[in-house]
């Protein structure tokens, strides 16, 4: 479906330029140099929109690190309190969360996706700690990636790759 989404308009694209280069040749006339600047540099903003607008996939080597709590997604003092308080780090075989006002880390066993090698969730089903409760969202978009995990004591709480 995504294709014909792309190659419907291109097809009528060269089309009509095809019909503008025989237009000038069989006419032998000048064609203003505005109108057909404008038509020729169209596929190239086009093609730059499309990859502004396309999702970055990060990979294994992306995932791994130490990630803060994104207050640009939700701000206010309660954001600032959390990014000072809670991090968490993810490794190859363990998701750590650190509470800096108790000084504690918990630290949970996670299993990497054979499909996806940016996807990873909890081996186990133990009790978690709260900020991180429910398995991992990846968002993800052109110029990286975040997570969002449901707590039920903040809703949902936005972690940002240091």
């Amino acid at each position: 479906m995504f294709k014909f989404l792309i190659i419907i308009p291109l097809i009528v694209y060269l089309v009509i330029l095809a019909c503008l280069i025989s237009y000038v040749a069989v006419r032998r006339t000048k064609l203003s140099g505005v109108p057909l600047v404008v038509f020729l540099a169209l596929p190239v903003c086009l093609f730059f929109i499309s990859w502004l607008l396309s999702i970055k996939t990060p990979d294994h080597n992306d995932i791994i690190g130490q990630y803060e709590i994104a207050r640009s997604k939700w701000p206010g003092k309660n954001a600032d309190w959390q990014h000072e308080t809670y991090t968490l780090e993810i490794t190859d075989s363990h998701a750590i969360v650190r509470d800096a006002r108790t000084k504690t880390a918990w630290k949970y066993r996670i299993e990497w996706s054979e499909i996806y090698d940016y996807r990873w969730g909890f081996s186990d089903h133990t009790k978690r700690h709260h900020i991180i409760g429910n398995g991992p969202t990846l968002y993800r978009g052109r110029f990286g990636h975040h997570y969002v995990f449901y707590s039920p004591l903040y809703g949902n709480v936005f972690f940002e790759k240091e």
